[in-house]
């Protein structure tokens, strides 16, 4: 996993990324809109931050190091699920690695 770390994610070069008023939203090239919710239905604090901290400078293993400065979660867990939720969104095409 420590390859990973030293990803760079990015904004899909087709795709938005905008807050709108307490939510953030995403269009991919594709025009699918996508929120971020956890397993009840609320907002996402931790995947709206995440979309937040990607800009094309920090890598992945910054994003993480930064979320467990504000966020209460063991490393290794944030690790874990901070790579799965970039893989969905790069499969989403919201995100793309390494550009």
């Amino acid at each position: 996993m420590e390859d990973v770390m030293s990803v760079v994610p990015n904004l899909h070069p087709d795709a938005g990324v905008q807050r709108v008023g307490d939510r953030m939203l995403a269009v991919g090239p594709d025009d699918t809109l996508h929120t971020f919710e956890d397993e009840g239905g609320e907002v996402s604090e931790v995947a709206e931050r995440i979309l937040e901290l990607v800009d094309g400078r920090r890598t992945l293993g910054d994003i993480v190091a930064a979320l467990c400065e504000e966020f209460e979660v063991e490393p290794e867990a944030c690790r874990e699920d901070t790579v799965a939720f970039v893989r969905l969104l790069v499969d989403k095409k919201v995100l793309v690695l390494g550009l």
